[in-house]
Formats: C-alpha cells, sequence, structure tokens
C-alpha cells in the first residue's frame, strides 16, 4: 500500500481531533485513518506491506511477539541466540509509532553500544528501505514526528552514573500512546524497572522486554512466573532454519548452531539453556550461594520453615552506620529455620533495632554480631558512643564471633545451606543471598569464560551475605553443649559436620 505524502507536517496529523479547513487536510485525514484503521491491528502486515520484511521470512514466534504488544500491555520474551529478536524489536517501534498517533516510544539497553549499534542500527535500516515515505527526522537514537506533540521515538543506556537521571526523565515520557521497549533486558538496572511503574497506570502504554535469560535472579528472571505479563519463549529450535535444516533466513540461528553449543556445553549445561533454548539457569555465575538455593528451592526449603513459640530465637548480624541486615533463626535437631529477616538501609540505628526486636515478641537466647563491631572505631553514627555500649545499655547484649578470614566466612555459610529452611517471613533475605555475588573483571572476562574478583559487589546482597556468614560461623564455632562444631573430625561430611547442638546462653560478650 503506497501512502503518498504521508511525511508528517503541520497542520496534518498535528491537527489530529481539529476541523480541517482545506481539501488538502481533509484528504490527509482521511489518508491517516485509512492507514490507521488498516495497520494498527495488523504489525505484521505493517512491517511486510510498509518496511522491508519479507512475507516469506516471517515465521510463528515473529508473529506472537508482535501480536502479544498489540494485545496485551506487559510482554515478556526470554530468548536463545541469533532469534531476530532485536530485528523484530526494532519493526515494532515503527509501527507502535506510526500507528498510534500521537505516541513516545522509548527504547533502552544496558550499555550503549546495544543501544546505537543494535536496536537502532535495526531502525535505521528498516526506516530507510521503508516501502512507503514515513516522515519524521531520524538522527542515531531519536526519530521526531512531531515533538510538539511528543510524538517521537528514542534511546538511552541505562549506565550506572547516568541511570538516575534517566529513570527521572522517563517518568516524564506521558502520551496518549507509549510504548517501552527493554533490550538486553537482563541487564536493566532496578531503577529503570521501577520508573516503568508509574507509565504503566496508562492503559494505551503498552512495554515489550526481551533478552536472554542470563540471571536465575532479577526482575527479568522473575517475570516468567508473574501472570500480569504474557510471558513468550524463544528458543533456536523454533527457528524456522532449524526447523527445515537449512538456512531460511539469513543470519538466523539452526541446527549448526545448536550442535555447536551441545558438544561445547553439553545438552544440559546452563550455557545451553540459555543461549539455545532461551530458559533461564538455575543459578547465576559468580553468585556465593547460587548453587545451594537453587538445592534449596528444588527441595522444596524456601517458604516452608515454621516459627515455633517454645523454641528460643537467635540473631545474627551485619551492622554498619548506613545498612544492616539482621537473621532470626531457631534451631531443631539437624535443621537451622530461618524464620524472619529485616534490612534498613536508612540508618536508623542500634536504639530503633531495640525497639524493633521487643515488637517481635520472640524470645531470644543470643544476638551474634561480627568482629568488627569491637574496633576501636566503631563508635554509634547517631550517638558517637561505642556500638557495644550502646547495645549493652539498650539490652542487646552481642556475642561477638571469631575473627575469620572472607573464605572462611563464605565456607561457613554454604556448610550450612543444606540445613537451613527459609520461612516467608524471610523472602527479602533469600533475595538478598540470590543477588550477594562477586564482583565480574571486566577487563578479563569473555562471554565464554567470565573472571571474578575476589570482593563481593557493592550491592544490598553483600549485606545480607556477610549477616548470612555471622549466622554460618557462629552455627559451625559457637559453643553447644560444651562441643566445638568447627573442631569435629574432618573426613566428615559437610551435613554431619554442621549437625544440631542446641545453644546454651552464656553470659558473656564476645569470644
Amino acid at each position: 500500500m503506497q501512502i503518498k505524502g504521508f511525511r508528517i507536517k503541520k497542520n496534518y496529523f498535528t491537527t489530529w481531533g481539529f476541523m480541517t479547513k482545506t481539501p488538502e487536510q481533509l484528504e490527509k485525514r482521511r489518508k491517516q485513518e485509512a492507514f490507521i484503521s488498516r495497520y494498527q491491528p495488523d504489525p505484521i502486515g505493517f512491517q511486510v506491506d510498509c518496511l522491508d520484511v519479507k512475507r516469506e521470512h516471517v515465521w510463528p514466534k515473529m508473529v506472537e511477539v508482535a501480536e502479544s504488544v498489540r494485545d496485551y500491555q506487559k510482554t515478556v520474551a526470554h530468548s536463545g541466540h541469533g532469534v531476530s529478536k532485536t530485528f523484530e524489536a526494532a519493526r515494532i517501534v515503527l509501527w507502535f509509532l506510526y500507528t498510534h498517533v500521537p505516541s513516545t516510544v522509548i527504547t533502552t539497553a544496558p550499555v550503549y553500544d546495544q543501544v546505537e549499534k543494535l536496536l537502532w542500527k535495526e531502525i535505521h535500516s528498516a526506516y530507510s528501505h521503508a516501502k512507503v515515505p514515513l516522515g519524521g527526522n531520524l538522527t542515531k537514537t531519536q526519530l521526531d514526528v512531531d515533538p510538539e506533540s511528543k510524538w517521537f521515538a528514542y534511546g538511552f543506556a541505562t549506565k550506572a552514573d547516568t541511570v538516575t537521571g534517566e529513570a527521572t526523565r522517563m517518568q516524564g515520557y506521558h502520551n496518549k500512546w507509549v510504548l517501552i521497549i527493554f533490550d538486553e533486558a537482563a541487564g536493566i538496572m532496578p531503577q529503570i524497572w521501577k520508573a516503568t511503574e508509574s507509565l504503566l497506570n496508562n492503559p494505551r502504554c503498552h512495554i515489550l522486554v526481551i533478552g536472554n535469560p542470563t540471571s536465575a535472579y532479577g526482575t527479568f528472571a522473575e517475570l516468567e512466573e508473574d501472570p500480569t505479563w504474557h510471558f513468550i519463549r524463544i528458543s533456536v529450535k523454533d527457528t524456522p532454519n532449524f526447523k527445515e535444516g537449512k538456512e531460511i533466513i539469513p543470519e538466523i540461528s539452526g541446527r549448526e548452531y545448536e550442535k555447536m553449543m551441545r558438544l561445547k556445553y553439553g545438552q544440559d549445561s546452563s550455557e545451553y539453556g540459555i543461549r539455545v533454548l532461551g530458559r533461564k539457569p538455575l543459578f547465576t555465575a559468580g553468585t556465593y550461594l547460587g548453587k545451594w538455593i537453587a538445592d534449596a528451592e528444588s527441595e522444596g526449603r524456601i517458604d516452608s520453615a515454621i516459627y515455633e513459640p517454645s523454641l528460643p530465637v537467635y540473631t545474627a548480624w551485619d551492622i554498619g552506620d548506613m545498612y544492616t541486615a539482621i537473621w532470626y533463626y531457631q534451631v531443631v535437631t539437624g535443621r537451622i529455620n530461618l524464620i524472619d529477616f529485616d534490612y534498613d538501609y536508612e540508618g536508623k540505628g542500634l536504639p530503633f533495632y531495640s525497639v524493633l526486636l521487643q515488637n517481635k515478641g520472640y524470645r531470644y537466647s543470643r544476638h551474634f554480631a561480627p568482629p568488627d563491631i569491637k574496633g576501636s572505631n566503631r563508635k554509634s553514627f547517631q550517638t558517637g558512643q561505642f556500638t557495644l555500649d550502646v547495645a549493652e545499655s539498650l539490652d542487646i547484649d552481642f556475642t561477638v564471633i571469631i575473627p575469620s578470614s572472607v573464605e572462611d566466612r563464605i565456607a561457613a555459610a554454604r556448610s550450612i545451606m543444606p540445613i537451613c529452611w527459609f520461612a516467608p517471613k524471610a523472602s527479602e533475605g533469600v533475595s538478598g543471598l540470590k543477588d550477594w555475588r562477586k564482583k565480574k573483571d571486566e577487563a578479563l572476562s569473555t562471554p565464554e569464560k567470565p573472571v571474578y574478583h575476589k570482593e563481593a559487589v557493592k550491592t544490598w546482597g553483600r549485606h545480607v551475605g556477610d549477616a548470612f556468614t555471622t549466622l554460618g560461623i557462629a552455627y559451625r564455632y559457637d559453643e553447644h553443649d560444651g562441643k566445638v562444631l568447627g573442631s569435629l573430625e574432618p573426613e566428615l561430611s559437610d551435613y554431619q559436620r554442621v549437625k544440631h547442638y542446641d545453644y546454651q546462653p552464656l553470659n558473656i560478650r564476645g569470644l
């Protein structure tokens, strides 16, 4: 369908909804109405008739994604490698922009090269090879149709140093129609996810998040189970190239790629699942407890622990001036029940925690703190007094765990994980443990082989993990019935090594 005079100018689309004054304007409006009526319900028809898509290159998953954006407010797609996800997302941008009047389309990806050289490169290709004159002014990462009516498409990267500003700007992108696209969505930062919430209050705002599910945790991974999102999985095995065993569509993965990944990583590997099947891994590489949490989930130990009022409660802390994490747990034979969790990122201080502990209504036995609480410079941010003295005055009698290396603390945390059960009230803590991970060495890492630093990434999960290592050291090395767990025979299994001996209250502060 050829649309002559479709170039957008003043008094054409900008006069939408107003009385026209000339026959030429009336004819332009009639063409616009016909165009929108024809192609707004048919995103694939728009791509074939108006853009550069060949009819014979249209395949089922491509149709499913496009029609999901049309029919559902929220669409999430987990995809394998080389399944034309960016190709299709770019053409959905143009379909939405030119068939929803006026509209704002916002696209983002974790790094600028992914924005400019992937998604917007495809937008440029589709725009320049369009079969009808689309109009507007196209630059590297922006396409202006009519700036006065906020009718444009814009792409940006969610870099750490700019994410707050971009998140604030995103909240202001209101229009009659809005489309948001997250490309490589596993790497989108939390501030951007949160910024979209206000926009999605408008039912005419649609969002497509798409990418390889490289992480087991985080918003992109969790949307697979969110019933408010329409979920799509795109596997290499879904492509025409794989099904036909030959190249039907250029540059799309097929049987050769699937075989290469199968032989290199194994059919049951996380890499094969991510790259070929579009399936998220059981745990994310680089996490300290990823494998152990995955085991706990598969064994039904998450959201299953029960508080026993007849048993004492113990707490394990990581205490900072601004960030504090507290695990609440009980012990029974061969089992640690994590019954509750608290996390503070506002620096509320020990007086607040004292009231918090009392309001819980638990019968406490002991409170375990990390060794650095005894340092000469550890004064309360709020009072200027030494932290231990403030705690004692508030009836929080800390037992300070033995000094240990980072490696020993992590080993202790891992050793107790097989006997840990988590209650629903500790779910935030579980999320923090999932986020507790090593810092990636970007200079030495390759897509095939990531390399990690020894230290943890500075996220909230680090404090949650540090509190959990306090628990691990306390459980393994504290005296229980006169026995020190860490001194058990080395030939015992990890499970036997952390076998429960009930805590005995000690009237001392510090080990």
